[in-house]
């Protein structure tokens, strides 16, 4: 390994050691209350190592934030990947969503408190939406080649019923913030699997 390397892997450690830290700062203490002084205790590192790499608490959210979404449709490319079925496709999607909120809920909980914040839902989401929206736009693919393949009722606009399956799956993640383990957040998943492609009536 060459020295440049070296570096460079050393440099990508400690942004993840920051990046870990911050986001445990941030969803103990809430954004508005935590500090950057908190955020290197954590990382036990000194602050001004911290603001070698993030000139800023915003700029720390957002790579935080990125992260995450990056790290959660990572898992849910990986578990796709070979996998043909359209069906099957959507209830990997759920499964994936369910494994995620459970390992990580921190994330959720700091996602879904921004994204309610009036200043911060501008501030930084708008600097989110081109990386959210590509990802977006692979799951919705699904419900098209689902509603193409005559697997959706052609009564049933495949936007809403996307829609309203996204808010299904985000809903488990509300749940990863009480007392739910990531056995019922699984059941959960497979639930939201039965009501999509039976409903649940007898």
């Amino acid at each position: 390994m060459s020295i440049s390397e070296r570096k460079q892997r050393e440099k990508e450690k400690r942004i993840k050691m920051i990046v870990d830290a911050g986001l445990q700062v941030f969803a103990q203490h809430g954004y508005h209350k935590a500090s950057m002084d908190m955020i290197a205790e954590q990382a036990e590192l000194g602050k001004s190592t911290l603001y070698y790499y993030f000139k800023s608490k915003d700029e720390l959210l957002l790579a935080i934030l990125e992260t995450g979404i990056s790290e959660f449709f990572k898992s849910l490319e990986t578990s796709l990947e070979h996998v043909d079925d359209t069906l099957k496709k959507i209830k990997v999607v759920t499964k994936v969503s369910a494994r995620f909120f459970a390992a990580y809920p921190e994330y959720f909980k700091l996602y879904t408190y921004l994204s309610a914040h009036p200043t911060y839902r501008n501030k930084i989401f708008t600097k989110l939406q081109k990386t959210i929206h590509s990802k977006i736009v692979m799951v919705n693919s699904i419900f098209a080649a689902a509603k193409a393949e005559g697997i959706i009722r052609e009564d049933l606009s495949q936007k809403d019923i996307a829609g309203i399956y996204g808010s299904m799956v985000m809903g488990m993640g509300f749940l990863s913030r009480s007392e739910s383990g990531a056995e019922q957040l699984e059941k959960r998943a497979e639930i939201i699997n039965e009501i999509l492609f039976k409903g649940i009536l007898t």
